[in-house]
């Protein structure tokens, strides 16, 4: 290395320009590239040092658990088409999978989640109307369940299949209803017209009054300035002779039955068939008039194996 500097100093003391070329000889070779082994960090030295900056200090105590030692399934509706399951498994529920499935089967078992429809239902465990198993694998904790039909009630359960196709539930869920996917299924409601509203309110009585008030109430009655009955309320002959009011009041009072079975099933009202939506649910109105009325529904399978019925008792006294 030591021709090298000398060559260096030598071109630059002779004012070699940037066109001439300069050789330069090495005599020393060029030693191998080494690999430095890692040093170790022995106990006694001390490593660098992080610390948080003051605003972003870190409370242990605040820190959430990641569990709580209890079994349970929370459900959560996300959408009309998506629900969400979160679990946890104690760690002392292999006792009772081992009293259900035997000393193996908790190893040779597989968790799954079994999700129901419960529509309108008070779910047992075993009259749901329908039902489908989702494998979750061994160290899932949570899933995301896509439900092919809105506005209806799930709930779902957390267990073991076993070799033998037997399910073990190791808890029940909340149930959640979706939502709506669109507007509102029904659509046989009456609404009141124009014309019968303004057939429930009387009609305004000639008084004398300023022309201010003779203007605002001819254009709340879509009425013409100039006609005879505005006339007449600004006249004060018949501010002397008023006509004679007409009170009086109606009401009506209706039932509104409304609920969902099997899409296939015999639904009858009082003994009348009901007509099904293509999804189970029906809507039914009915007078009800002054006494004690007794509304019995039945639904027949479409079989006539099952059959379950709801009796309700209404009373009206009007006085």
């Amino acid at each position: 290395m030591r021709n090298l500097e000398n060559a260096t100093e030598n071109s630059l003391s002779q004012g070699t320009g940037p066109s001439e070329a300069v050789e330069i000889h090495v005599s020393e070779a060029i030693p191998e590239i080494q690999v430095i082994e890692p040093r170790e960090l022995h106990v006694g030295e001390s490593p660098i040092q992080y610390q948080r900056a003051p605003g972003h200090a870190w409370d242990s105590q605040n820190e959430l658990p990641g569990g709580y030692g209890s079994t349970r399934v929370v459900l959560m509706v996300r959408d009309p088409y998506w629900i969400h399951a979160y679990w946890e498994i104690a760690e002392d529920i292999s006792d009772m999978v081992t009293m259900a499935l035997g000393p193996e089967g908790w190893l040779a078992s597989r968790k799954a989640l079994r999700v129901h429809d419960v529509t309108d239902i008070e779910f047992d465990g075993n009259n749901s109307h329908r039902s489908v198993n989702i494998d979750i694998g061994e160290h899932a904790t949570n899933w995301y369940i896509n439900v092919d039909r809105p506005n209806r009630s799930y709930c779902a359960e957390l267990g073991l299949i076993g070799h033998d196709g037997r399910f073990v539930c190791l808890s029940r869920s909340n149930t959640v209803r979706t939502p709506r996917a669109g507007v509102s299924e029904v659509i046989d409601e009456e609404w009141m017209t124009i014309s019968a509203i303004e057939r429930y309110y009387p009609k305004p009585t000639a008084i004398p009054s300023s022309p201010e008030i003779v203007s605002a109430i001819s254009e709340r009655m879509h009425l013409d300035i100039g006609s005879e009955f505005v006339s007449e309320i600004s006249s004060p002959q018949m501010a002397q002779q008023p006509r004679p009011r007409e009170f009086w009041l109606n009401a009506l009072v209706e039932v509104i039955i409304h609920g969902a079975t099997e899409p296939d099933a015999c639904l009858t009202i009082q003994g009348r068939p009901v007509k099904l939506r293509p999804d189970g649910t029906f809507q039914a109105r009915y007078a009800l008039p002054d006494g004690e009325q007794v509304i019995d529904i039945q639904a027949i399978s479409k079989d006539a194996s099952m059959s379950r019925s709801i009796t309700t008792r209404l009373s009206r006294n009007t006085w």
